[in-house]
């Protein structure tokens, strides 16, 4: 079951163009394009004469006519011409999704138009306020959304999965802190006098000993943004500091395959694109690491035997918190449902 009133990023603005494009989103098949105007449109997927993809067809001004057989169909969904007949069927419309376009990322409503609540967007400002820089990039992760939200709230992992770039032996050292904020939820690391992983020695300079800070934060139904700071230990011959947010938007295709939305964002070396590149590089190599862990993952809980219950340790504690927090959204969301 997916959690339907919420906001989930469809794409990346640049996706969105005169040709349509087909992707799938909480097992729905929707068409992406941008209309003439300028503004994003997301659709139904399914035109209702014979089920074809109207994302077969082609983009006129700010409608799109289906491939098959030409029904055009605007922004709204409403059907406005059907070749060879001026009489339009009442039924002849294809269901519209409220999106917003914003930070380079496209966000759509998958549930009650009636209910879309701006204010319940999630925050990646960062990938477009001064004094912050870097790119997005996305990745096609064979495995359940849930899979790669518990793999970014427990960074335990990083010290086997990720021994090359991000991994630290200090990380199972140090315990976490976990707490419901709200509709979200947090998770804390602070590692004090350690060395620095691989990646922060080629990203930050850093030699000596370091404080490394953590924190995640978790926001319904699939995003989790991560704020690591870095910074040389006091008195030491160093004096460098670094902060990164790695923005994660797990956007579920189906219940076995994610659409995963990512961007990395550094507040140092502003303006200086070999870094931003072998920034981006190394952070991509990090999640094809997880990438084949997450995938093997899913391949076995999908014949996982029947009453086997996943261990929990403390470090699972976001993970649990997060679990047990869109159960309850989901739960409530589908009384509401069943009560109207």
């Amino acid at each position: 079951m997916f959690l339907r009133n919420e906001w989930y990023v469809a794409g990346f603005g640049h996706e969105f163009g005169e040709r349509p494009l087909q992707r799938w989103l909480l097992g729905e098949p929707l068409v992406l394009y941008r209309g003439a105007s300028g503004g994003v449109v997301i659709l139904e997927d399914r035109c209702p004469h014979r089920g074809a993809p109207i994302s077969a067809g082609e983009v006129c001004g700010d409608a799109i006519a289906c491939g098959y057989h030409g029904f055009t169909f605007d922004p709204s969904g409403a059907c406005i011409h059907i070749p060879g007949t001026s009489t339009i069927p009442r039924e002849a419309r294809v269901r519209a999704y409220p999106a917003i376009e914003r930070w380079g990322w496209v966000f759509v409503w998958m549930g009650e138009a009636a209910q879309a609540d701006q204010a319940r967007l999630p925050d990646y400002h960062w990938l477009v306020e001064p004094g912050w820089e870097g790119r997005s990039e996305y990745l096609s992760v064979k495995a359940n959304y849930g899979l790669v939200r518990d793999n970014l709230l427990d960074l335990t992992h990083a010290r086997y999965v990720h021994r090359k770039t991000l991994g630290t032996a200090a990380v199972t050292d140090h315990p976490i802190s976990t707490e419901a904020r709200g509709r979200g939820v947090r998770v804390t690391r602070v590692m004090t006098d350690i060395e620095p992983s691989p990646f922060f020695k080629r990203m930050g300079g850093f030699t000596g000993q370091v404080n490394h800070h953590q924190q995640i934060d978790f926001a319904p139904p699939c995003h989790v943004v991560i704020n690591t700071r870095v910074s040389s230990v006091t008195g030491s011959h160093e004096n460098r500091s670094a902060q990164f947010h790695v923005l994660n938007a797990l956007t579920p295709e189906n219940a076995r395959s994610t659409h995963y939305f990512w961007g990395l964002v550094r507040n140092f070396a502003l303006g200086d694109e070999a870094v931003t590149q072998m920034q981006q590089r190394l952070n991509r190599e990090t999640f094809f690491e997880d990438l084949a862990i997450l995938e093997q993952q899913q391949v076995l809980l999908d014949c996982k035997p029947a009453g086997w219950r996943p261990v929990a340790t403390r470090n699972d504690g976001g993970c649990v918190q997060a679990e047990r927090l869109m159960s309850r959204l989901i739960e409530a969301e589908i009384q509401a449902r069943n009560e109207q």
